[in-house]
């Protein structure tokens, strides 16, 4: 009885003595809210994770620190109980202070006549890291009486996660989370007995007991086994967890702090700021480090041919999650390894060429519509521009498919004639692959179709998702629960239509065979591109899993040692394609929309006429075949595919090839030339040349008429200078001055422009 009372005297005193001489502090912090600076603390700094929780980099905070804030559900449950053990085994029970503590330490301290024993509960101590103050009596108190308020703001579970996530541990280490990364190299989540009681050990003296010096491990190792009796004492471990956990060392060197997926995290640093918090990402670590290795692992091949970096991104194809991005082969300062290749401006080559049979297809095109595949100048605003296929040949007519298929610039610079260049310039904008503020559809011209313009991969990647997505765009996430911009580009059906294309290998052996990285298991969309020079190349593939972006090159704009799309990417987009199909099995269908497959000439492309032979299927849009013309190519019985003018050229140049050419020109009329038009095509109105004293100023004529002529008459000012009968072209040595040159025939609509020879 005598011993109860003084226990009660003995608190009341104690109480007493807090009120009177802390009767100043505590009047001030009344005022102050201790809840703020805790939630101060952990606005600043943070850390990113991958998809699954796995620590990708952690920022440090404003004081220095570095954190990697879990949820508590995220901490090994031996983990709490051990710092339970160790720091506040009355947590779960006491208002934010231990009188029972408090009693225990005050007569221990008593009895040595010096501090041999603290009673700062685990709240305490959350606001000491929070408000760091000297340690004196009135910041007891003030800690005491902070208790209560923080115990009322909080509960016990969200009080002991933010202990856990800010205790100081190893330096400038902050948070279990942090310090097992440092110690164990692993998760808090996947911490075992002794490794919990180990960290649990050291949070009472971190300096005394870091365990990366002799003393200071030797000294961990000796609390956390008796943190281990005490768990064993309350019932917290069993016998035989208890001596295996006695058994464990600790390490004595740090792990590697956490730095993966690089241009990724710096990325998301550059464009949203420091993570405040636990900032969950997009990123599979898993499949982010296997992407790392297979670009190290083609560097080799790579360089021998005059590439000395790679970058690629894997994104989720439903959702628009990037998975992985590797900015360059390997981050750091060799090669200019420090350069993000998925968000630089690259050259983008023949990779939008599906964007602009996309739009012909919104415009009533359809894919086995034929393209004249002929060499012809253009008129711009540079001067004259020749288009050429990489074969430095033409194909004659090829339908779209083959003409995408095959990436054949002739045909593409065509279509992109008669759609209009600002109506695809717009289209590249509303798909967000081209952003110039200062640069518009006149900048690029006809060479838009070919990929003159600069593009980022991130802008590619996002926008290469409408054909396997219904024609709907979502815009790229980088971080779980980011808003998205969701929107309609192009037609169900003309998405089917361009992913049917490039997932045809039939449609590529034009010009690129079936070169084994093409295989794939399941229907891939799959696009290539090379820019000028071989500087920069290409391959971007889309299935109904995932978009995979691929290129290689020098960041420096040196030119590769001819290197192509398909030789430099294709081999590492096999390897990636195999990692993404490991287990993973297709989920859901391509929307075709209303398209169906309908017979058509072989040649032609258009509906069968009776006289076609060679027949095929292709997609049209349902309703939309009966609109198309019947097949001119074979008008009559015979074996000849009859083509117009515009192929005389062509047809001229095969003659010296092939003997039987199963194509011919349609039979002049003989006498009436009404309704023909002609146009001149070579040079153009108002050309202008240089006069070589050596070579005079040679000049090439050449006409197209609307429909086959016996011949064109040419006139220079008025003088006939030749008659020419299909391909109607010749060459004209002019004379310096300005001439006037007409293509006439009679009966038909002339056409006459003006040069100037200087």
């Amino acid at each position: 009885m005598k011993l109860k009372i003084f226990k009660i005297v003995l608190v009341f005193s104690f109480l007493l003595s807090i009120l009177w001489f802390g009767r100043e502090t505590i009047a001030e912090y009344v005022v102050d809210d201790p809840v703020l600076p805790i939630e101060e603390y952990f606005s600043s700094g943070g850390a990113y994770t991958d998809c699954n929780g796995k620590l990708l980099r952690s920022v440090a905070n404003i004081r220095g620190d570095y954190l990697f804030p879990v949820k508590l559900k995220n901490q090994s449950k031996e983990l709490i109980e051990a710092v339970i053990t160790a720091e506040d085994r009355n947590f779960r029970t006491h208002p934010g202070f231990d009188l029972g503590a408090i009693i225990r330490a005050a007569k221990q301290n008593l009895k040595n006549r010096r501090v041999v024993s603290g009673a700062s509960t685990i709240t305490q101590q959350l606001i000491r890291i929070a408000v760091p103050r000297e340690r004196t009596f009135a910041a007891k108190i003030a800690e005491f009486f902070g208790s209560i308020r923080i115990e009322a703001a909080y509960s016990k579970d969200e009080i002991l996660e933010k202990y856990l996530n800010s205790v100081c541990l190893f330096g400038n280490v902050r948070g279990t989370a942090m310090a097992a990364q440092l110690l164990f190299g692993k998760d808090s989540g996947m911490l075992n007995l002794a490794e919990s009681a180990a960290l649990a050990a050291a949070i009472q003296a971190p300096g005394r007991y870091n365990p990366f010096t002799l003393k200071g491990n030797l000294a961990l190792l000796a609390r956390r086994n008796r943190i281990l009796h005490d768990m064993l004492k309350l019932g917290k471990c069993s016998e035989s967890e208890y001596k295996n956990a006695l058994k464990e060392i600790i390490p004595t060197y740090k792990k590697k702090r956490a730095f993966n997926a690089p241009h990724f995290c710096d990325y998301l640093e550059k464009e949203q700021g420091k993570p405040v918090g636990t900032i969950e990402t997009t990123i599979d670590l898993n499949i982010q480090n296997k992407l790392a290795l297979i670009l190290k692992s083609h560097m080799p091949r790579l360089e021998r041919q005059g590439a000395t970096q790679a970058a690629a991104m894997i994104v989720d194809a439903k959702t628009a999650e990037v998975i992985a991005m590797c900015g360059s082969a390997e981050y750091g300062p060799i090669s200019g390894g420090f350069n993000n290749g998925t968000t630089s401006l690259r050259s983008g080559g023949s990779v939008l060429k599906p964007f602009l049979y996309a739009l012909a297809f919104e415009k009533g095109y359809f894919p086995s519509y034929t393209i004249s595949d002929t060499m012809q100048p253009f008129k711009t605003q540079r001067g004259d521009y020749l288009p050429e296929n990489s074969q430095q040949r033409d194909y004659g007519p090829v339908s779209i498919r083959l003409a995408l298929g095959n990436s054949l610039n002739v045909s593409a610079v065509k279509m992109l004639n008669q759609l209009g260049v600002s109506d695809f310039y717009n289209f590249l904008v509303e798909s967000e692959i081209l952003e110039y503020k200062d640069k518009g559809a006149e900048t690029f011209g006809l060479g838009l179709a070919i990929g003159n313009p600069e593009i980022k991969m991130t802008n590619l990647a996002q926008a290469f998702g409408i054909f396997g997505n219904g024609g709907v765009f979502k815009s790229l996430k980088f971080i779980k629960g980011q808003k998205q911009t969701v929107k309609e580009i192009i037609s169900k059906e003309s998405a089917y239509m361009i992913f049917d294309i490039l997932s045809d290998p039939s449609a590529r052996l034009l010009t690129f065979g079936n070169p084994s990285f093409f295989k794939t298991s399941v229907p891939t969309a799959i696009k290539t591109g090379t820019s000028t020079a071989y500087r920069d190349c290409w391959l971007v593939a889309h299935d109904q899993n995932f978009i995979a972006v691929v290129w290689a090159g020098n960041f420096n704009g040196k030119p590769t040692r001819g290197l192509t799309g398909a030789t430099a990417c294709g081999p590492i987009f096999r390897d990636i394609y195999n990692i993404k199909h490991e287990k993973k099995t297709l989920t859901g269908r391509l929307n075709k929309g209303l398209t169906e497959k309908r017979l058509v000439c072989a040649v032609s492309g258009l509906r069968p006429s009776a006289f076609c032979k060679l027949k095929s299927s292709d997609l049209f849009v349902r309703s939309e075949y009966e609109k198309i013309s019947e097949c001119h190519f074979h008008t009559i019985t015979g074996t000849y595919h009859m083509l117009n003018p515009e192929y005389a050229t062509w047809l001229e140049k095969r003659k010296k090839n092939i003997d039987a050419d199963p194509f011919k020109l349609e039979t002049p009329a003989v006498t009436d030339n009404s309704g023909a038009n002609i146009k001149i095509i070579s040079p153009h109105e108002g050309d202008r040349f240089v006069y070589s004293a050596y070579h005079g100023a040679p000049i090439n004529l050449r006409a197209i008429p609307s429909r086959a002529l016996s011949e064109i008459i040419w006139f220079v000012n008025g003088i006939e200078l030749e008659r020419t009968a299909p391909p109607y072209e010749t060459i004209w040595f002019a004379e310096k001055g300005t001439h006037v040159i007409t293509a006439y025939a009679e009966g038909a609509v002339a056409s006459q422009i003006t040069i100037v020879v200087e």
